[in-house]
């Protein structure tokens, strides 16, 4: 049967990761423990697609194949947390704690992600509704306000003049805030998904470093898997992050490999000047994970405040909206029938 790897959906992949870092933490071989954590999964169709790739990857180990090279021939393409934790295992030689860190970064990111999602329906359901009512009441008022708006004309009163005002308002507020976001510094966010990317981003470097893998490879391209559902395709603000984080990563290799250092070449690629400081520290005390580590947690702390912000904002923005629009509905349709059977009386 040719399973695709992409029917093989993230929960699954990190129920299985899970099982397999404690086994490989408790010292069982890789062989047995890639063997029996297939065999833990649960008996679901997911878990038996894992389950008969898993064997797949036993055999390709059985033939001679490296870890990572058996994992790709078996599934194709990896999540990128596993293919991470594959190769930093590979060259610390702790596989089992490499697998556990990859893990819970990938957990941590994609809870943070759900929340988003989660903070943004209740703003969401409200906004609907307060829609839903107004094209309801146009509905059933409408029929009775064809003839007497054609006849009467549209009338401008003091209700129309306060909702005008209540849009102003929230319309300079908004730009407002716009205006004050533009002077602060660039790397404030008003959106967790770029940092929360960027922070994803240069924990991986972190990583390999500290596993012992060459700067050189470590500064590579990327192409990290980005949150869906909410703004697809090139328009996502993940996708210019990701490209600025790439092309940041491969200047300031091209730097090094003309014989600058880390520090210096980050300084000429136009990095964030506490990574620039982070990197001419780490050269003098020979820990340069330690500073991709602090840039990750940079990150993090800055997509926590963005959220943070964001689930302040939202709800008393929506409301207000919310209000308007049933203003409008009223006043566009209940208005007028009520003046025209008060005019019957």
């Amino acid at each position: 049967m040719n399973i695709k790897p992409r029917n093989i959906k993230p929960q699954t992949w990190q129920t299985w990761m899970g099982h397999w870092a404690e086994l490989l933490e408790s010292g069982m071989p890789v062989m047995d423990s890639i063997e029996l954590s297939g065999e833990l999964q649960n008996g679901n169709r997911q878990g038996r697609l894992l389950l008969e790739r898993l064997q797949r990857t036993g055999q390709f180990l059985q033939s001679g194949q490296s870890l990572q090279t058996a994992f790709r021939a078996s599934f194709g393409a990896l999540p990128t947390a596993l293919e991470v934790a594959l190769m930093c295992g590979q060259a610390s030689g702790d596989l089992g704690a490499a697998v556990n860190e990859q893990l819970q970064r990938w957990r941590a990111t994609r809870e943070a992600n759900m929340a988003l999602c989660k903070s943004l329906i209740y703003p969401g359901i409200v906004l609907v509704l307060a829609l839903a009512c107004w094209v309801f009441l146009h509905q059933v008022s409408s029929p009775h306000l064809v003839g007497t708006l054609i006849n009467q004309g549209a009338k401008f009163n003091g209700a129309d003049g306060l909702l005008l005002v209540g849009f102003a308002v929230i319309a300079i507020a908004l730009g407002l805030r716009v205006a004050q976001r533009k002077t602060r510094s660039a790397d404030q966010f008003v959106l967790p998904q770029k940092p929360r990317l960027a922070s994803d981003f240069y924990h991986m470097i972190a990583c390999e470093l500290q596993s012992g893998l060459d700067l050189m490879h470590c500064l590579r391209y990327r192409n990290l898997p980005q949150m869906t559902g909410l703004i697809p395709g090139s328009i996502n603000p993940q996708t210019s992050m990701l490209k600025e984080l790439n092309r940041l990563v491969n200047s300031a290799q091209g730097y090094v490999r003309m014989g600058s250092g880390l520090g210096q070449a980050m300084q000429k690629a136009q990095a964030p000047q506490f990574l620039i400081r982070q990197c001419q520290l780490a050269e003098q005390t020979g820990n340069l994970a330690h500073c991709f580590f602090l840039a990750a947690k940079v990150y993090e702390l800055r997509a926590k405040a963005a959220q943070e912000r964001l689930q302040n904002i939202l709800p008393p923005l929506a409301l207000a909206l919310s209000a308007l629009t049933l203003a409008m509905a009223y006043q566009s349709t209940l208005a007028p029938l009520y003046g025209n059977l008060t005019g019957l009386a």
